[in-house]
């Protein structure tokens, strides 16, 4: 087996700008809610309808995906998901009508499955080089990565809206267009022994892993999905009082100030987890309580600028912790996995994340069915306070192992 050292070192130092620009649909995150809602003219049932339905179809095909990432490899898998990102952007942005935009959602979906497969292609070269202690720590770059440049976009992003509704758009188009070029200087270690049916074979699923899977479904949902509704219950909430055009910029700069907390988060959370270890998790599970708390608080309080500042402070908390809690969770995995397994339990977890959010979006699409966000962030708030039981289960058997 012929293995270029040289290139792996390279994809190693590319890998966290390529993962921090790849991670998400760039400068569509700041104003998805005011494009969705103000350009396409789409109501928060119709949006939340998208999550569910693109969920459903990407776990009935779910399958099919993990036989074309098995025959395919980690690094084809990657290349396949960013073409899936820029797809399902462009149908986004372009899509005249439901149908059309589902479909980009679709896209949107896949591409986190292919796409996800980075992580393995960034253990195997790790692995070859003796090098795996540091994933968690090349993982939380590109989140810090990704966490300044959706800052700085989020920055503009409410003055582009407000010169042409598309341009946001039209830079994530080109975003997407940079990683296609990027991934290409990628490289993946080939083993000798690379288990392609790994995906039909049983895996022995300790209680911890378990557990593991349970958690990240659970609260990467609440997460992800709280936080597109809680910027649209924010949003209606500054609609309240504030014109189109004041909203517009308001809520920029609340989403500016998430991406700001976002970075500090990232580039403290290596010395954070070298402090308090497996206590990170719960940290978490409380910062996730506190966030939605304060959202739903904010909404009662008069003066309205007051409740909005309330609002906002939970909305930076609950966004700062995502790329910590996922990369914690998938090197926590890794460490408890056998490294043939690797892929098929990174397969297992990207599966349980739609899983997670199809059940709590199909929740939220029910309760906005008969009732307003305001009960959609109380049942979040509900299940923040059942992910903190699981973490009480996991840190006590992760004790015990310290200690055994």
């Amino acid at each position: 087996m012929v293995v270029n050292k040289k290139r792996i070192v390279l994809s190693n130092k590319i890998y966290p700008l390529f993962a921090g620009l790849s991670s998400d649909l760039i400068f569509f995150l700041a104003i998805n809610t005011l494009f969705l809602t103000e350009v396409k003219h789409l109501s928060a049932l119709e949006i939340s309808s998208f999550t569910t339905i693109s969920l459903l179809v990407m776990i009935i095909l779910n399958p099919l995906v993990i036989k074309i990432i098995n025959k395919i490899g980690a690094l084809n898998s990657v290349k396949l998901g960013v073409i899936f990102l820029f797809l399902g952007a462009f149908l986004i942005t372009f899509g005249v009508n439901y149908i059309t935009i589902l479909l980009g959602y679709i896209f949107y979906e896949a591409f986190y499955y292919f796409k996800k497969m980075d992580t393995v292609l960034l253990r195997k070269n790790l692995l070859f080089l003796h090098e795996e202690e540091k994933q968690l720590e090349i993982e939380s770059y590109h989140s810090l990565i990704y966490a300044v440049v959706t800052m700085f976009t989020t920055f503009v992003s409410g003055l582009l809206f407000n010169l042409n509704n598309y341009l946001p758009m039209i830079c994530c188009l080109i975003f997407c267009f940079i990683n296609i070029i990027l991934v290409n200087f990628l490289y993946e270690v080939k083993t000798p022994n690379r288990v392609i049916k790994n995906s039909k074979r049983k895996i022995k699923t300790t209680h911890l892993v378990f557990l593991i899977l349970l958690l990240f479904s659970i609260t990467y949902a609440i997460i992800d999905l709280g936080q597109n509704n809680a910027q649209l219950f924010i949003q209606y909430n500054l609609g309240s009082f504030l014109s189109i055009n004041d909203v517009a910029i308001y809520l920029s700069i609340i989403i500016s100030a998430s991406r700001i907390t976002r970075v500090i988060v990232n580039y403290s959370f290596i010395n954070i987890y070298n402090k308090y270890e497996n206590r990170v998790l719960s940290i978490i599970g409380y910062a996730l309580i506190l966030s939605f708390s304060l959202i739903i608080l904010g909404s009662f309080i008069t003066p309205k600028i007051v409740g909005i500042v309330l609002m906002s402070i939970g909305f930076c908390m609950f966004l700062g912790i995502k790329d910590p809690f996922e990369n914690y969770i998938k090197d926590l995995l890794l460490n408890n996995t056998n490294p043939v397994d690797h892929e098929v339990v990174i397969n297992k977890l990207n599966y349980v994340r739609k899983i997670g959010r199809l059940v709590v979006s199909s929740l939220i699409t029910l309760i906005l069915l008969k009732d307003s966000l305001f009960y959609v962030m109380v049942f979040l708030l509900g299940l923040s306070c059942f992910s903190l039981v699981i973490v009480y289960e996991i840190y006590k058997i992760l004790k015990k192992k310290k200690y055994a």
